[in-house]
């Protein structure tokens, strides 16, 4: 696999809002892509007993060269606590900022998710956490046409989740419909934000996604 570690990568990050909590996303370039699963086929520490997830598997990655993290995750991070400020989970950051503050990539892994498998209500540590769609076999309007999905007011089949309070108190959800287009795609969002995946169903492909938590780091840390 060609090296690009040298290579200068001008990504687009697109915010987009919930109520009251922005995050951000974007497609990835292809080359990234690749490199991600580079990470994964190297892929060997299992990582399940870390996570919320009853899934048939998880493991944990190694950023070579913190290339993911200084060409992605950072600028990203850093745009974030600039533009956006006043997000409860980012005062931390801003208040604790000094010389010899640094970002790092905590946490690191690949989900394998089977079929009838779920990732139940949960958020994340650190001060940004972010999910990267690698392989989507399925398709949301696929899903949702199943029977007992159909006959519901409300299918979620294979649906990725966002779970928050609004401005007026109330407990809102945010949908992101899973299909091969989402492949390539991270979002980027504040690490206690909650979040669920939901089962899919009639396909022996499995679901693949990375996830991570980005936390700071003073010098004398």
């Amino acid at each position: 696999m060609q090296m690009m570690d040298n290579r200068v990568f001008n990504i687009s990050w697109e915010p987009f809002f919930l109520p009251n909590i922005p995050l951000y996303q974007t497609k990835l370039t292809e080359d990234i892509v690749d490199r991600l699963w580079g990470y994964v086929d190297k892929a060997e520490v299992n990582f399940n007993s870390r996570l919320a997830g009853n899934i048939h598997k998880s493991l944990s990655l190694k950023d070579e060269d913190d290339f993911f993290m200084k060409n992605v995750l950072e600028p990203v991070t850093r745009l974030y606590t600039v533009n956006y400020q006043s997000c409860t989970n980012w005062i931390q950051y801003n208040y604790q900022k000094k010389d010899g503050f640094s970002l790092v990539l905590d946490e690191f892994w690949v989900n394998y998710q089977n079929k009838h498998e779920f990732n139940p209500v949960h958020d994340h540590s650190g001060l940004a956490s972010f999910v990267v769609w690698m392989k989507v076999p399925t398709h949301f309007k696929e899903q949702y046409e199943i029977p007992f999905c159909k006959a519901s007011n409300c299918p979620s089949a294979s649906n990725f989740e966002f779970c928050y309070t609004d401005m007026l108190g109330n407990v809102q959800n945010y949908v992101i419909p899973m299909s091969p287009e989402q492949e390539g795609w991270i979002i980027v969002f504040p690490s206690r934000l909650r979040h669920q995946v939901y089962p899919f169903y009639n396909c022996d492909e499995q679901r693949i996604s990375i996830s991570g938590n980005i936390s700071y780091q003073l010098a004398n840390d």
